[in-house]
């Protein structure tokens, strides 16, 4: 069985972030890095873009933080009882900073395993164990794939880019044209490629990443729908709410009801 010690979901911090443990954390570190971040690796800074993951030994060494104004991530604290150790079995890098091509899937599984730790469910510790392989098999498919036949269009990557990081920071003001421009494409051609690589178009999953993280928000804190909407990147709070029953068939405090009556 896996067990998960601590987790967190859009960790946000700030300027000057930066953590050290010298002889590990006593526990596996799984962490996907959603901004620019740096690792001490043997000695040296290595600085990482966004969509990093490192998953770090139990007495590893452990360093990094960030330059920038801001760092994001989300990080899982595991360890394994009466179970081989499925890292050794994977064959996953470990102590050492990765780049991923699509970490949507991934951060949706800590997004879950967060808000089953934070619950009280009955089977919490058996629906966090089944997660946790889930997640790993999906890490270890991603490490292990052959190149995505997507990859063969030049614009596939720069896209690709811009995907991820609407899905790790839906809350910024995205606008289409702009987008378009960074990469030397008109709207037209973009939102066109933009659906064919990921299924839906740019605003949707603008809209959808903001919505999915307001739904963990409602389920996992107590902050005033005034203070979500706003923190899940809206101007208007009503344009908030009307979005969000589009989407969810319910009000925002339908659904943290709901939510709230089950935990």
């Amino acid at each position: 069985m896996i067990l998960v010690s601590n987790c967190g979901f859009d960790s946000r911090h700030h300027f000057g972030f930066d953590i050290k443990h010298p002889n590990g954390n006593g526990s596996y570190i799984l962490m996907f890095v959603k901004t620019e971040a740096f690792f001490e690796i043997a000695g040296e800074i290595v600085d990482t873009t966004p969509n990093t993951a490192i998953l770090y030994d139990k007495n590893a060494y452990i360093h990094y933080g960030c330059h920038a104004q801001s760092y994001s991530d989300d990080w899982i604290h595991f360890d394994f009882s009466e179970e081989e150790n499925l890292i050794e079995k994977l064959n996953l890098p470990r102590n050492h900073p990765f780049p991923l091509l699509d970490t949507s899937l991934l951060t949706e599984y800590v997004k879950i395993i967060v808000s089953k730790y934070l619950s009280s469910n009955l089977y919490k510790v058996q629906i966090i164990d089944s997660l946790m392989h889930a997640l790993l098999y999906s890490l270890a498919a991603q490490v292990h794939a052959s190149n995505d036949e997507r990859q063969k269009n030049k614009y596939f990557l720069p896209l690709n880019q811009i995907h991820r990081n609407i899905q790790n920071a839906p809350h910024k003001k995205w606008d289409v044209a702009s987008i378009a421009r960074e990469v030397n494409l008109s709207p037209t051609h973009f939102q066109r490629l933009y659906k064919s690589f990921f299924g839906t178009t740019c605003i949707q999953d603008i809209i959808q990443s903001r919505i999915k993280n307001a739904q963990f928000y409602l389920r996992t804190t107590d902050m005033s729908i005034q203070s979500l909407s706003a923190f899940c990147g809206y101007d208007n709070e009503l344009h908030f709410m009307r979005q969000f029953k589009k989407y969810t068939g319910m009000t925002p405090s339908q659904y943290r009801k709901m939510h709230l009556s089950i935990k």
